[in-house]
């Protein structure tokens, strides 16, 4: 099930939206290419649907972006509401703390963030967007469950994947490597990648790419 909220939902449609006008495409082209049908992506875009996590990939892929750019619509805020967590000045709310030197510290916790299913109806795991790093570079934890191997995802610069739990088999190019928990691995994005895990396996990963 989706952790999206109406207002993101909105935000979320609105992006996708705008990324299909600006290539000039209409639904039913980008509908067509993610693999979903015109009327749900109707849906999507007026902000009345939620996607699973692989029909996001889906329409990442159709748009020539990343799911992570996508997602970033969900947790935009407006900077004067104190952000996800809490209303603005609530510090304790947010788990946000300032040092005596004035510097923030952003806290996201395990309960927030725009969650997705990996797909509907089936078992698969979910992805979470994590707060951004120096230079707009984007973080996501994937909790994977899907030993069957999806599409293939190309990207500009460069990718980084930290295994925290379990077992991930990551294919690059011609390449397949077995990745454990504690194991990091870095790779061209323009590559074609993928990864699952072991069939009955559960694991955890973090990914980070160039926003």
């Amino acid at each position: 099930m989706s952790g999206l909220r109406g207002d993101g939902l909105t935000r979320l449609g609105a992006r996708i939206r705008h990324h299909r006008q600006q290539l000039g495409l209409t639904l039913v082209e980008v509908a067509g290419q993610a693999g979903i049908s015109q009327p749900f992506l109707s849906q999507i875009e007026r902000g009345k649907a939620a996607p699973s996590m692989s029909t996001l990939e889906g329409l990442a892929h159709a748009l020539g972006t990343t799911q992570a750019h996508l997602l970033e619509a969900v947790d935009s805020v407006d900077p004067t509401s104190g952000g996800p967590g809490g209303p603005a000045g609530d510090s304790t709310a947010a788990g946000d703390s300032t040092s005596s030197t004035g510097g923030h510290v952003d806290v996201r916790r395990a309960s927030e963030g725009a969650v997705l299913t990996r797909a509907e109806g089936t078992v698969g795991g979910h992805t979470r967007l994590l707060p951004g790093g120096p230079n707009d570079t984007q973080f996501l934890e994937f909790v994977e469950t899907n030993h069957v191997p999806g599409r293939f995802f190309e990207h500009p610069g460069r990718e980084w994947v930290y295994v925290t739990r379990g077992t991930v088999l990551l294919e690059v190019g011609e390449s397949l490597s077995r990745l454990e928990a504690g194991d990091v691995a870095r790779y061209d994005g323009t590559l074609p990648h993928r990864w699952y895990v072991p069939e009955g396996g559960q694991a955890c990963l973090i990914v980070a790419r160039p926003g």
